[in-house]
């Protein structure tokens, strides 16, 4: 078993506690949809881990207690199905290209994506878990709705597993701590987890010799299929902003080797940063303001990180999440950029604002469950990292 998975979630009955509080108090009515979203996931992950984690069901359903029926239909309703069948085949997708990808950090970095859409469905299968568990009637009701819709997807989704296979070490970790009871639903984590199937993927490409089956003969069109990687604008930002992988950056300029467009962009951005480097390499730069920007947001953020040369802030109100990146010190401050889980090769859209830098990631009730990567440049080079539960 791998410890660090089983920490990740023994940490979820602390945060477990931390959402009930919340909750009963009652300190943000318009984000309750949010929270409720959050404790049902809280719940069913631990539900469905027990034996693993070593707690008693009764405890943990306790919290369910505070959920008010309003709160629970709102959640209910920003459930987005139909997105959860787009995250599975992109799953399967990015394990395939994972599998046989242009270098190893390229592989590692792709089959973290396709984990962390895997997680999506899991989620929701633990909202699920903790919603039956409620065990009153406008639970069951919403309950009744929703499992039928992800069934729909399931059906649709489950022959995807076959691509899955090239993540089964990560799966195998997940399907071990689940319970017996709830492992053989959890296909996404349990079917075709054995030590033969691992390398089927590779077989179907042709990377490693073995038998391929006769029923997956059908699939090796598809993951022999040459898959190009166009450069998009994002790809530029993040290249800019030194954020960029050695494998993403080596991808980049093959591209460019072909693509004379894409080489004049890069020789314009290489030529830009050596105008900025000599422009300003006497200058000392003193304090400024920004120009206010105005946001409804919270009148007490959550500081995510905070460091002599920058601070991140969290905002929640009723109509959007912010994430502030805010410089102590301008002479340090590079550049910033926010990622979320969902779109993990999409930068957040920005603007200057009254506290610094702010970055609207969406309305909350299609953020539950997500996390936002922040990432920091400084003058100096470094880059700072951090992660935030939205």
């Amino acid at each position: 078993m791998n410890p660090s998975s089983r920490e990740k979630y023994a940490a979820r009955l602390t945060e477990l506690e931390a959402l009930h509080h919340e909750l009963s108090a009652g300190k943000r009515p318009g984000d309750g949809a949010v929270v409720v979203g959050l404790l049902l996931e809280a719940v069913g992950d631990v539900l469905r881990r027990k034996s693993a984690l070593g707690i008693s069901p009764a405890a943990v359903i306790a919290p369910l207690s505070a959920i008010s029926e309003p709160s629970l239909k709102a959640w209910a309703d920003g459930v987005e199905v139909k997105d959860l069948a787009a995250r599975l085949k992109r799953a399967a997708s990015h394990a395939v290209e994972a599998a046989i990808p242009d270098s190893p950090e390229d592989g590692a970095t792709i089959a973290q994506w396709a984990v962390q859409d895997l997680q999506a469905r899991d989620r929701l299968e633990s909202a699920l878990v903790a919603l039956e568990a409620m065990a009153r009637p406008d639970a069951t009701r919403l309950l009744t709705r929703l499992r039928d819709a992800v069934t729909a997807v399931d059906q649709s989704c489950r022959g995807t597993v076959v691509s899955l296979t090239a993540l089964n070490g990560a799966r195998r970790v997940e399907a071990s701590l689940l319970d017996g009871e709830f492992r053989g639903a959890a296909w996404w984590y349990s079917e075709r987890t054995g030590i033969d199937d691992d390398q089927l993927v590779q077989v179907l490409g042709g990377e490693v010799k073995g038998s391929m089956p006769a029923e997956f003969k059908t699939a090796n069109a598809e993951v022999t299929r040459k898959r190009g990687r166009p450069v998009r604008f994002d790809d530029l930002f993040r290249l800019d902003l030194g954020l960029a992988t050695a494998a993403e950056r080596e991808a980049i300029r093959l591209q460019a080797d072909g693509d004379p467009e894409l080489k004049l962009a890069l020789a314009a951005m290489d030529a830009a940063e050596s105008a900025i480097t000599e422009e300003t390499k006497d200058e000392v730069l003193a304090p400024a303001t920004v120009p206010a920007f105005a946001v409804e947001r919270a009148s007490a953020p959550e500081i995510v990180e905070e460091r002599s040369e920058f601070k991140v802030l969290l905002f929640r109100s009723k109509k959007n999440v912010q994430v502030v990146v805010q410089p102590h010190r301008l002479d340090r401050f590079a550049a910033a950029a926010v990622f979320r889980s969902d779109e993990p090769d999409r930068a957040c859209p920005s603007s200057p604002g009254d506290m610094g830098l702010h970055f609207d990631l969406g309305a909350p009730e299609r953020l539950a469950g997500l996390v936002a990567r922040v990432v920091v440049k400084l003058t100096d080079g470094r880059t700072h990292a951090s992660e935030v539960r939205l």
